[in-house]
């Protein structure tokens, strides 16, 4: 990958990418080049410098940091304006952007144009280096070690999932280990290591359930050999290996989980399946979008017309999630 402050496309053959906004408190273009990997077989030009907006193939705009004032003054057909977006619809806010405005989409649903997910889990194949494989013994001889069983790190206190309803009913069951600013503990990057290498489970529920809203919550945790305690399974079902995960929609109330939980820790060959995810894929590992847009690039900078969103705001937010998820669970499961 090209890095650069300020690029032309009449000096070079390699599309040029515009970081448009901010990417919150970081530098957008900083964090579209270390996206990049080193086996990117496509190369781009990344900026931050809007002087050079007229020789841009591509303007990405991160949602959160956009401002409706702060709009390209002009436009030509043949760039793509990138709908860039980690968060769920439920924190977005209003999307304030006229119809027909974006071309591409890059975010963690699948049917984005740039699917951009939080993490993925690759199968091992023949190419799989030793670094990102697991060792099975030491796996298990990681887990078998670990004395504590639920751990529950969190910082925003009032959800769209409500989340925080059924761990209330949960932990009348189970002791969990709960740090975070709802809980008053605050808890360091140091904190969280050391207590992700004592437990067993953690609780991955997300502030919302929304399509493919798979976060660092569940990622992270796997790769720390925890195994992640879900809302809703089918959100799941294409993302994670069967038999990695639990589900709290399979169990009839959080008793039940929690009485799961506690057979688990039990019973050491039980509690092993759900680790066993380790001997056929690999250590998780972040998407190389970048790479991926500047290929869609490089296959579409001749477009004289590209693709048109009409109505982005009706494709992030319509029927993509389900409001207060664990209450309808809770009360579904009440009778």
């Amino acid at each position: 990958m090209n890095g650069a402050k300020g690029g032309s496309r009449k000096f070079c053959n390699e599309p040029v990418i515009l970081a448009w906004t901010h990417f919150f408190s970081s530098n957008l273009r900083d964090m579209l080049e270390s996206n990049f990997s080193g086996k990117c077989d496509y190369r781009c030009i990344v900026t931050d410098d809007k002087r050079y907006i007229d020789f841009s193939d591509a303007i990405v705009f991160h949602i959160r940091d956009l401002n409706i004032h702060d709009l390209p003054k002009k436009r030509f057909n043949n760039q793509f304006y990138v709908f860039l977006l980690y968060e769920s619809p439920h924190n977005t806010g209003l999307i304030q952007v006229p119809d027909n405005f974006f071309n591409l989409t890059m975010t963690y649903r699948y049917d984005s144009d740039i699917f951009d997910p939080y993490g993925i889990l690759k199968k091992i194949d023949i190419n799989t280096s030793d670094d990102m494989m697991w060792n099975w013994d030491e796996v298990k001889k990681i887990a078998i070690n670990r004395k504590e069983m639920v751990l529950y790190l969190v910082s925003n206190c009032h959800t769209s999932s409500k989340r925080e309803v059924y761990v209330k009913q949960l932990q009348n069951f189970l002791n969990i280990t709960q740090r975070g600013k709802c809980n008053g503990i605050p808890c360091s990057d140091e904190c969280a290591r050391n207590l992700r290498a004592n437990h067993r489970f953690y609780l991955a529920f997300e502030n919302s359930v929304c399509e493919d809203y798979v976060t660092e919550k569940v990622f992270t945790n796997m790769e720390n050999l925890l195994v992640p305690i879900v809302l809703k399974k089918d959100l799941y079902s294409n993302i994670l290996p069967t038999g990695s995960y639990i589900a709290a929609d399979e169990f009839k109330s959080p008793r039940e989980l929690a009485r799961y939980l506690e057979f688990l820790s039990q019973n050491t060959s039980a509690y092993l399946k759900y680790l066993e995810w380790t001997k056929y894929y690999q250590k998780p590992t972040r998407m190389d979008a970048s790479c991926a847009l500047c290929k869609y690039l490089h296959e579409h900078v001749n477009d004289i017309k590209p693709k048109i969103i009409h109505n982005i705001r009706s494709w992030w937010f319509d029927g993509n999630c389900i409001p207060d998820y664990a209450l309808r669970l809770l009360a579904a499961k009440a009778h």
